[in-house]
């Protein structure tokens, strides 16, 4: 019962790893996502990490992250060597779809931070770190400084006219509309014998469900 089980199991690897082993895209430009990703409705179930599932944009020309709280990004690049992958906003205005975004429920990182504060001001001001124009239309100016600087730069009536907004922990990237670069741990990268430890995870609980029955 041992030899056929352990046939069964070799057999169960080969073609699990059949399944999971081609790389897969959402256009011809988009990264080829495989281990620890995973490509929602293109690779099975047990190819990827929890929290690692991508998917394509209803046009099939964007690779997206759902990120909690409701951001969603798109993937542009994904280095599995450096385990880093390149983020753009669909809406090019990282400022205003991080503000709600709490990583600790991830595996993904920012690398380095610094604290922002965001004001909306009724006019033009000078002495601000940032100017960020994705927000600006035919509203008030929307600003951003260090959380840090604020005491030592602005003079306090110069800021009566400001209303503060939010605060914000992202990198100064953020505030020049460029691609932002998300690390993930690597503990999560584990493999027996070239395999997943997800996929034989998955294999053996096919084993104890088979015992158990």
């Amino acid at each position: 019962m041992s030899i056929y089980f352990f046939l069964f199991f070799l057999l169960s690897l080969s073609t699990a790893q059949d399944d999971c082993s081609t790389p897969k895209t959402c256009s011809d430009y988009g990264p080829p996502i495989h281990f620890p990703f995973r490509l929602k409705n293109h690779h099975p179930q047990h190819c990827g990490y929890h929290s690692f599932d991508l998917s394509c944009s209803p046009n099939n020309n964007a690779t997206v992250l759902n990120l909690p709280n409701s951001v969603k990004v798109l993937v542009t690049h994904i280095d599995y060597k450096s385990r880093l992958i390149q983020i753009k906003d669909p809406n090019s205005c990282f400022p205003q779809q991080l503000q709600n975004l709490h990583l600790s429920a991830t595996p993904f990182q920012f690398e380095k931070t610094f604290n922002f504060s965001l004001f909306s001001c009724p006019s033009t001001k000078l002495g601000f770190s940032f100017s960020v124009t994705c927000f600006s239309g035919d509203g008030p100016e929307v600003y951003a400084e260090y959380g840090e600087g604020l005491i030592y730069y602005h003079d306090p009536p110069l800021m009566l006219s400001c209303r503060k907004m939010y605060d914000l922990s992202v990198p100064i990237e953020a505030f020049q509309q460029a691609d932002l670069q998300l690390k993930w741990h690597h503990r999560v990268e584990g493999k027996f014998f070239g395999y997943p430890l997800s996929l034989l995870s998955h294999l053996f609980h096919l084993q104890a469900r088979t015992r158990g029955s």
